[in-house]
């Protein structure tokens, strides 16, 4: 049961060279992201633009906070190093595996032959990434997982909670796919709150991400009963407004909607908990339940 292979991109090895010789974009779109080239295809984003200057992997890439050569080499010069010394390349294998036992633990074969793994230096300049402490990733597209880092001491400790996180997104998405032009408020506060959930079964609340905040009471039943009016809206620019909050709602260019920042992230975190308290079920019982199930035996919008 679930005999895969985990190809992990020698990022590393890039930085390091970065740092010793002029390396260009096209290093960066041939060694670093040709190995993804499958994932951006499905995300509809080219390994080389159409038209000279135009939309391609590296740009795309610098949307999502990833440090690219187009970037000032200082940026990452100290950087490197630190990247290192968080022993996560020495420990996906491990989160991985134990990831996956939690699913052998249920009988789940995960239906994936080989899973892509890529830790990326972030951008320090991007103001989304350092607002969630220098980190995040994405794994939409199972088989594909990008890890984006700059490293400080609030996230060097939590590289494994991220990569669970996003292994769960893997998962999730082999049994109930992710609509990128589709989804809605409710399926994201699930997805979301599923996978940090995994991750703190795994490793501990200590090594929760900042994206879970803590409301009190008060604001707590104030930014459900938003999401309970909005849950049904799609749409990325909807769906982000919501999961984001109303600074990153602005920064972006969504309109507002009058909550906190991460605020889907946390009400997706507590449906998840209200849901296994309520049921009894696992957490990786739980990754292989529909949205609407999920939602309803939580019972945080009754």
């Amino acid at each position: 049961m679930n005999n895969f292979e985990v190809k992990l991109v020698d990022s590393l090895s890039f930085y390091e060279r970065c740092l010793h010789s002029q390396v260009d974009e096209n290093s960066f779109r041939y060694e670093i992201m040709q190995p993804f080239e499958e994932m951006w295809r499905y995300l509809s984003v080219p390994l080389v633009p159409k038209t000279p200057g135009g939309y391609d992997v590296v740009m795309a890439s610098e949307m999502l906070g990833i440090w690219t050569p187009r970037k000032e080499i200082e940026l990452i010069k100290s950087k490197v190093t630190s990247l290192k010394d968080t022993n996560i390349f020495r420990q996906y294998n491990q989160v991985i595996n134990e990831s996956v036992q939690l699913f052998n633990d249920i009988g789940y074969d995960i239906p994936v032959n080989e899973f892509r793994l890529n830790i990326l230096l972030g951008d320090s300049e991007n103001n989304i990434l350092m607002a969630s402490e220098g980190y995040s990733g994405f794994g939409g597209i199972p088989g594909y997982i990008l890890l984006i880092v700059v490293p400080n001491a609030f996230n060097r400790t939590r590289l494994k909670s991220a990569l669970a996180h996003e292994f769960n997104h893997n998962v999730r998405f082999t049994y109930e796919p992710f609509n990128h032009g589709d989804v809605s408020v409710e399926d994201y506060l699930v997805i979301e709150g599923l996978a940090e959930v995994f991750a703190e079964t795994l490793y501990g609340v200590e090594q929760r991400g900042p994206w879970v905040q803590e409301y009190d009471q008060e604001e707590l039943e104030y930014t459900i009963e938003v999401m309970k009016s909005g849950r049904e809206a799609r749409g990325f620019d909807q769906v982000s407004a919501y999961m984001y909050g109303d600074e990153v709602a602005r920064e972006q260019g969504y309109q507002p909607v009058g909550l906190s920042r991460n605020a889907g992230y946390t009400i997706g975190y507590h449906l998840v908990k209200d849901y296994l308290k309520n049921t009894g079920e696992t957490i990786a019982q739980a990754t292989l339940t529909p949205s609407r199930t999920l939602v309803e035996e939580s019972r945080i919008f009754d």
